[in-house]
């Protein structure tokens, strides 16, 4: 599945310092086309359909990433005559209207014939994260599905020698602190996803000793402790040495969901 505009929006103001408030339900419904980033996809329609509560398991490692999946079977009712083929399903935050959080295509389409109630067996609706995500940050999205709503944070970009998730080290020395990044509002690209850019310049103290050496970047949620939201591997590692100050421009830092 993939997540749609609503939730993306959602997630990236939470770096923007605004709380994405979770659904207290989730709803899945049924589409006979691709409902698309804006979950503007054709529903269908027959007596007695009507959107079905579908609840997540806690997050766990699945396909190289994060995932959830339905716990239980979900029933959908019994249609009195041929409905038409189901394509794509979405999960809404209200059983009618409402937004969509995510969207995917079914392995197989589901011809609805005459008294022959949709199913979906527990496990069949699987949803996960990969991609620059930190672990801990594609829970925290995944659990937006589970009920439980996400704080605003004021990010800090830092500097590691190794991955923050695999026993990395923060670098250190004197002057050395994590900037603040403020970023822009969620924007659409071409190929659909939102994304935020840095709004203005940033760049860390000019340090009067050796830092080490800089691999991996990552942007946290606090100043101080906190958790990495994002992280990302350098393509070639660069050694902080005294005078050295590493700086960004406005919009060189891009973040988006997979």
């Amino acid at each position: 599945m993939y997540a749609c505009n609503y939730l993306e929006n959602g997630f990236l103001n939470v770096l923007r310092g605004i709380t994405f408030s979770a659904p207290s339900k989730c709803w899945l419904a049924l589409y006979i086309n691709d409902p698309g980033e804006a979950g503007n996809g054709t529903e269908i329609q027959y007596e007695s359909y009507t959107r079905r509560e579908i609840s997540f398991s806690e997050p766990a490692a699945v396909n190289s990433g994060i995932g959830i999946q339905n716990l239980s079977d979900i029933t959908f009712a019994k249609p009195q005559t041929a409905a038409g083929t189901v394509t794509h399903i979405g999960i809404l935050d209200s059983q009618t209207g409402g937004n969509m959080l995510a969207r995917g295509e079914l392995t197989e389409p589901i011809v609805i014939g005459a008294n022959q109630p949709p199913v979906f067996l527990a496990g069949d609706v699987l949803l996960y994260f990969t991609g620059d995500l930190s672990t801990a940050y594609k829970t925290r999205l995944l659990n937006i599905f589970r009920g439980q709503s996400l704080a605003g944070i004021q990010p800090h970009f830092s500097l590691w020698n190794g991955s923050p998730e695999r026993s990395g080290a923060e670098l250190s020395g004197d002057n050395y602190e994590r900037v603040p990044i403020s970023f822009s509002a969620p924007s659409e690209q071409a190929s659909g996803q939102l994304q935020i850019e840095n709004a203005s310049a940033a760049a860390f103290n000019r340090p009067s000793t050796a830092w080490g050496t800089w691999s991996w970047s990552a942007i946290h949620s606090a100043k101080s402790g906190g958790e990495p939201v994002y992280i990302r591997q350098l393509a070639s590692s660069v050694e902080i040495r005294r005078g050295y100050m590493p700086a960004f421009d406005a919009s060189a830092i891009k973040v988006g969901i997979n």
